[in-house]
């Protein structure tokens, strides 16, 4: 003896496949956006994208050349960072009056930071800082650029080797 089944059961089987089917499908479409949102590439941080459609190989050039051009600062620190009597280094860290960024310094060394600075405007030179433990021989004066408004670091710093020795008398 056969059970049959009641009549608003009798497409169930096929109706199961096509909803497990349908799913299937939506699956694939999620994991194949998924993978081409995530194949995408990502500019660094801190890059700036921009297109260069329509634009000639020198305008994009000229456009580069713009950029780094007003972004540019002179470094000028002295080579020889002198230890004095009184308890100070003179580094003569001068932010020339043509740099567009106050900057802030940090004297390092051992990878250790000895000293940093707070905002030196452009014009400014600061002859001596406190010593504190720094010690003869090698170091660092580290400049960063300060943006203008907000004094937020402004791109990446840029290192000096100097000397540290005890000042003549």
């Amino acid at each position: 003896m056969s059970a049959k089944r009641p009549p608003h059961f009798a497409g169930l089987g096929h109706r199961k496949k096509l909803i497990v089917a349908c799913l299937a499908i939506i699956c694939a479409l999620v994991a194949v956006g998924l993978y081409a949102w995530q194949s995408q590439p990502v500019p660094e941080a801190g890059a700036s994208v921009t297109t260069a459609e329509g634009k000639t190989r020198q305008e994009i050039q000229d456009e580069l050349d713009a950029i780094v051009r007003d972004n540019m600062m002179t470094i000028s620190v002295a080579p020889v960072a002198q230890l004095q009597e009184d308890g100070k280094l003179r580094v003569n860290v001068q932010n020339v009056q043509d740099n567009k960024f106050p900057q802030r310094f940090r004297v390092i060394q051992n990878d250790e930071t000895m000293y940093e600075s707070g905002v030196v405007e452009t014009g400014k030179t600061i002859e001596t800082c406190p010593a504190g433990d720094i010690k003869e021989g090698e170091a660092y004066i580290e400049i960063q650029a300060l943006d203008a408004k907000t004094l937020d670091s402004h791109g990446n710093p840029t290192r000096v080797k100097v000397r540290v020795e005890q000042a003549e008398n």
